[in-house]
């Protein structure tokens, strides 16, 4: 029995941790998105525009993070949309975030609609989103 308890705790553990990693990942990606808008981010993000395909690569990586923050805390939770089975329920809310995060940029002076950033977005999404669905599973075994 105290070994039950003890597994019990370490699993609860772990779950406290990736609610506290995503949530300090939602602030940090809030943080940039604020310093975007006001253009804030050349000084501390300004590097990005020194390594080729920076940009893209900043998208694929911070919402594949966002994506396999998500799934990790909702445990690879899937859905059905349609006739469509197993889609990642976190990646399914990021690729909404995303979305209209990007569109909003419309609307903001001094910020552009990219059709490539909102690619290279879902592209890391879907990636970092499988390999989150690919631990949850191992985990599990």
């Amino acid at each position: 029995m105290p070994a039950i308890v003890f597994i019990n705790r370490q699993s609860q553990g772990k779950r406290v941790l990736r609610k506290i990693l995503l949530i300090g990942y939602v602030l940090i990606l809030a943080a940039i998105i604020f310093l975007a808008d006001r253009k804030g981010t050349r000084y501390v993000l300004g590097f990005v525009g020194n390594i080729p395909y920076g940009d893209k690569l900043g998208h694929f990586c911070l919402m594949g993070g966002f994506a396999f923050f998500a799934n990790l805390v909702l445990d690879a939770r899937t859905f059905r949309l349609w006739k469509i089975d197993n889609l990642l329920l976190g990646s399914a809310i990021v690729v909404v975030l995303v979305t209209l995060e990007e569109i909003s940029q419309i609307f903001v002076s001094g910020r552009t609609f990219d059709p490539g950033d909102l690619f290279f977005d879902y592209l890391g999404i879907f990636l970092f989103g499988e390999l989150a669905r690919w631990l949850c599973r191992k985990k599990k075994t």
